[in-house]
């Protein structure tokens, strides 16, 4: 928790999952405090609705594609804008004023988020001149099984690759990249390619809850388009 003005530096470990596109593995990115801290602020209120989707037309809409529930978080709590230096730092010291409100994304059993892109085809639609440049997905709090975030466009064969890595991915996935969803550690992957086009291959899903649930955290940095 801060101390003052002073944030909490947790010591995590960045692995690298693919390069192109840029895909990272940050464990121990939120510490167990703030974990705790963030879930209790998230479940006040109530905050938590329904997650919706944007539609073609831009507006914000509910589907069945989209089952989970989302809490926004007050971007003035003195937590939230440590973990929200935290993100800006690892992207090189990002301005603030690109990342949107934090999100904490809750599943419960069975509820999911199937195959999506975070960054918009054409922002123009939505009266918009930026988009999600990158995605931080962090995990607060889980106890499902087989619940992690599945890349299905981009392949890796684990059985050539380090067996340590099964404890962050699931290596019996050949055609796909699937991370596990452990808590305190992140999955963070740049959405456009330079010239600020989409890239088609960081479609992802937020996998079913199964026997559980998944509690999680969304920081999203936008960029001029």
């Amino acid at each position: 928790m801060p101390l003052g003005n002073s944030c909490p530096r947790p010591q995590y470990t960045v692995r690298t999952l693919s390069y192109d596109p840029l895909i990272q593995h940050i464990e121990n990115f939120i510490t167990p405090e703030e974990s705790q801290y963030l879930l209790k602020i998230a479940d006040s209120q109530p905050r938590f609705r329904r997650s919706r989707t944007i539609s073609t037309d831009g507006r914000f809409v509910t589907a069945e594609e989209r089952t989970s529930s989302t809490a926004y978080l007050p971007s003035d709590d003195p937590v939230v804008q440590c973990i929200r230096s935290r993100a800006s730092e690892f992207q090189g010291y990002v301005s603030l004023h690109m990342m949107e409100d934090l999100q904490v994304t809750r599943y419960l059993e069975g509820q999911q988020y199937t195959n999506h892109y975070d960054w918009a085809a054409n922002p123009a639609t939505r009266n918009q001149t930026t988009n999600r440049e990158t995605t931080f997905f962090a995990v607060l709090d889980v106890d499902c099984a087989s619940c992690g975030t599945r890349f299905p466009k981009i392949s890796v064969n684990w059985a050539f690759e380090d067996e340590r890595w099964c404890d962050l991915v699931d290596c019996a996935a050949q055609e796909e990249l699937t991370v596990r969803a452990i808590a305190g550690s992140a999955v963070f992957w740049r959405n456009l390619h330079s010239d600020g086009t989409g890239d088609a291959r960081t479609l992802h899903a937020g996998l079913p809850a199964v026997g559980g649930k998944k509690i999680g955290l969304n920081i999203w940095t936008r960029r001029e388009v």
